[in-house]
């Protein structure tokens, strides 16, 4: 597909810096980048700040950021952006009549939703709108504080009636479309993400965060023998609860609460609302016992997340927040509120703890409960960074909304048969031959640099079977075909005779598939025949374009706890499946089908690599007649 982006305050290449930067940047950036990855040509519209920046800039392979002319150059808060937003659309309207329309625009945030309508429907390309924040609740809570626009939540109600398709990020928002009057039949719930690989546990407790800061900290070893360690991490904002955690502290001795978000540390002391918590830190005796790091680069910041104990998220009301999943994928409990966003990432008894907001008594005592159980605080961390690699993984974010396009698209397509027709195929065909095959040749070159774990592979292969060990193999949809090629050629022969070796392709298509998915549900149709056929020291190959189809993440798990060896083949690293096998090769194509088409040369590659070894030994008996070759 080809997938246009707006997000008319929120540069994607601006990621956490900047004016009114934050949350959605990231959301974007990451996105787009998903996307492309996934084999899909993507624009990025952003408003132009700055006179001298570039019409575009490549984001990554696949993805461009397009500044577009609208308003002043130079940054302004998005509540002085609505004015802006006609001047938005007809660019981009001009733009699309002028080169090609894009099959799909998503718009991020109310505003970005108003320029995407006009020009969707000016070129007759369907509208996909992601809110970010509800007017409605900003205005609940905020009342007289809330900077937006008077007509806000009027153009938003009347947005959110018109655009094609509504992706919420919680299910919380699926309730708030409600009462606008949105059917839930167009609304898709998909969560925001994280980057899993960024963002991992450590073995071992970071220094002191506030030496991140720039300035020295107590003892490490002090710290960690006597002291424990929370975390709040957002914008120096009232509803962000701040003054909940501060209080709360107060009757957790020997605790310090760290502080990240905000104006730079030079400038906090001058920060308003910063100057507020510090008078509630005073006023609550806990003043020498929180730390305000001010604003973090976002590439330290898993050192953060490790260097603490628990992290906190303590908003009145929160869309979504980010600061739970990068908890989550750090392998942190978390203590928050029972609002929002929040209702999905945090699994409450399971990933951390959900109190009521702004309740500093029911927030220490949760917290307090952690600090004083380190085995369930490191349960609770475990089970948070599983559910952030199953859930909340950005291949898995990107792979969902690839669907919720695509549907889009289908629908729109069906509704009008010749919507596209004026494009000439002939020249559709060879662009898309020009781009496969630039595709497969970056594949193909990163597979070639990865031969030494093909030749690993065919060694550990060899001697595993040759003591009577088995080889699983497993995929979906064309990785199922892979999966099977393999242990076909294992059974079989590849390039010379010899004798044949047990593997086994778990079913995915057999009664033992209809039978397990009737019993036990699809995450099961793998993992349980990991079960029934792995034993300690086999070898279990694993196939996925994604790397985070859930069921193949399953069967992963599974064979780790009975002690098979995890391989797994995959496209673009990071994914939740490269993360957690033994060994994995990542390919790097930008399709789906270069992908798997990479995926089958890495396949006679292993089996090549494991004939060689087999021949060093003497194993292998005559050659095959010519023609015959496998």
């Amino acid at each position: 597909m080809r997938i246009a982006m707006i997000s008319e305050h929120a540069s994607p290449l601006a990621a956490l810096g900047g004016v009114d930067a934050g949350g959605q940047n990231v959301h974007v950036a990451a996105l787009a980048r998903g996307l492309a990855r996934r084999g899909h040509r993507v624009e990025v519209f952003t408003r132009r700040e700055d006179e001298g920046s570039p019409e575009r800039v490549e984001l990554a392979p696949g993805a461009t950021v397009v500044h577009v002319p609208a308003g002043p150059p130079t940054p302004l808060p998005k509540d002085e952006l609505l004015p802006y937003m006609e001047e938005f659309g007809r660019w981009v309207r001009d733009e699309w009549q002028r080169t090609e329309a894009p099959d799909v625009v998503h718009a991020h945030f109310w505003m970005s939703g108003l320029a995407a309508l006009a020009a969707g429907r000016a070129c007759d390309v369907p509208v996909v709108q992601t809110f970010h924040a509800l007017g409605t609740v900003k205005r609940r809570f905020q009342g007289a504080d809330d900077t937006s626009p008077p007509d806000r939540l009027r153009l938003e109600r009347d947005l959110a009636q018109h655009v094609d398709r509504i992706i919420a990020t919680c299910t919380d928002e699926v309730a708030e479309l409600r009462a606008m009057g949105v059917s839930p039949d167009r609304v898709r719930v998909i969560p925001c993400g994280v980057d899993t690989a960024r963002f991992h546990p450590a073995h071992d407790v970071a220094a002191d965060p506030s030496t991140l800061a720039g300035e020295p900290g107590r003892e490490a070893t002090d710290r960690r023998s006597r002291r424990s360690r929370l975390l709040l991490v957002g914008r120096m904002v009232p509803r962000k609860g701040f003054d909940t955690a501060i209080r709360a502290i107060a009757s957790l001795p020997d605790t310090d609460l760290v502080i990240a978000g905000g104006p730079t540390r030079a400038e906090v002391e001058h920060d308003p609302e910063a100057r507020r918590l510090m008078a509630v830190a005073a006023e609550a005796g806990v003043a020498d016992r929180v730390v305000f790091l001010g604003r973090v680069p976002h590439a330290d910041m898993p050192d953060v997340y490790r260097s603490v104990d628990v992290v906190l998220a303590t908003p009145w009301y929160e869309p979504f927040g980010i600061t739970p999943l990068e908890a989550a994928a750090s392998g942190r409990p978390l203590v928050g509120s029972a609002v929002g966003g929040l209702l999905d990432s945090v699994a409450d008894g399971v990933t951390g703890r959900l109190v009521q907001p702004r309740d500093p008594k029911a927030l220490a005592e949760a917290i307090r409960g952690l600090l004083a159980d380190p085995v369930l605080a490191t349960r609770y961390g475990a089970e948070a960074r599983v559910r952030a690699l199953e859930r909340f993984d950005w291949d898995i974010v990107s792979a969902a909304t690839e669907q919720a396009l695509a549907e889009v698209v289908d629908e729109a397509r069906a509704a009008n048969p010749h919507r596209g027709a004026q494009r000439d195929p002939a020249r559709l065909a060879a662009t898309w031959l020009d781009q496969h095959e630039q595709e497969f040749q970056d594949g193909l070159a990163a597979l070639r640099g990865d031969w030494s774990v093909i030749q690993q592979w065919g060694e550990e292969l060899a001697t595993s079977l040759l003591r009577g060990g088995r080889l699983l193999a497993a995929g979906n949809g064309g990785s199922a075909a892979e999966a099977q090629h393999l242990t076909g050629e294992l059974v079989g022969r590849f390039l010379r005779e010899r004798r044949p070796f047990s593997a086994i392709s778990l079913h995915a298509e057999s009664s033992s598939f209809t039978a397990i998915l009737n019993d036990y549900g699809p995450d099961e149709v793998f993992a349980r025949q990991v079960e029934g056929h792995g034993r300690p020291g086999d070898i279990l190959v694993l196939l996925s374009t994604s790397g985070a189809s859930s069921n193949v993440l399953h069967a992963a798990k599974r064979g780790h706890e009975l002690g098979l060896r995890v391989w797994a083949l995959t496209g673009p690293a990071p994914n939740p499946l490269a993360s957690i096998a033994d060994s994995a090769l990542a390919v790097p194509a930008g399709s789906t089908a270069a992908v798997q088409e990479i995926h089958l040369l890495a396949v006679h590659a292993l089996c090549a690599a494991f004939d060689q070894v087999l021949a060093s030994r003497d194993l292998l008996t005559a050659a095959v007649p010519a023609g015959s070759l496998a």
